[in-house]
């Protein structure tokens, strides 16, 4: 399988301090790389590196599986097989490719934090207006769902977090995205896609990385 015509953008900084931290961004559906503009240059302006794919079909019809195959081949890609203590970020259906990637894919051995924004840990019922395999498999106990559940176990060593808003209408229940697995953040963000843009949130990815960044430093 290959994708040579994937549109990845892997932006390092000029001064990379000892304190800085790898994040890889996941869009969510229909979304490309530009989705997290706003996060990336609020990242990359504090010293962070970032990659940022467009994951290819951005609709998830090919399912889920299929595009965190294709972010492990990017990782593997941009980063080589040796660089860990990535953070991971995931925005609504780019936290269950994360999920993927880290339980099937053996990404949990290579990422020290899992940063899941509006993603649906518990499905949508939404997704019951496609019958395109990725959405789907977004449908709450989908077997894919349950798949997830059943192999959280391997996220031991990683450090979770699951931002959420009640007022997603995207994710129904709003509270699929208040996962057991994290550590559930509620952010007062009025729909779905302002969580990207949410100041407090950014803020939080930034000084949670930098946090576990200092404490690896002292050690």
């Amino acid at each position: 399988m290959s994708y040579k015509n994937v549109n990845c953008i892997f932006v390092q900084a000029a001064s990379i301090g000892e304190s800085s931290m790898i994040f890889v961004l996941i869009h969510g559906i229909y979304d490309t790389s530009s989705k997290f503009k706003t996060m990336q240059a609020a990242f990359e302006t504090k010293g962070h590196r970032c990659v940022v794919p467009s994951l290819t079909p951005n609709n998830g019809s090919k399912g889920l599986a299929y595009l965190a195959r294709q972010l492990q081949a990017i990782i593997s890609a941009e980063l080589g097989y040796s660089e860990a203590g990535i953070g991971l970020v995931g925005f609504s259906m780019g936290g269950l490719i994360a999920r993927y990637y880290l339980q099937e894919l053996d990404g949990y051995k290579r990422v020290s934090q899992f940063f899941s924004i509006a993603a649906p840990h518990h499905g949508t019922v939404l997704a019951y207006l496609s019958a395109s395999l990725g959405v789907k498999q977004m449908r709450p106990g989908s077997e894919f769902i349950r798949s997830l559940e059943h192999g959280q176990g391997r996220l031991h060593g990683v450090t979770c977090y699951s931002y959420w808003t009640p007022f997603d209408a995207m994710i129904l229940p709003p509270v699929s995205s208040v996962w057991e697995q994290a550590e559930n953040i509620r952010i007062s963000a009025l729909c779905h896609p302002l969580m990207l843009t949410n100041d407090r949130l950014i803020a939080d990815i930034m000084a949670k990385a930098e946090a576990a960044c200092a404490t690896l430093g002292d050690g």
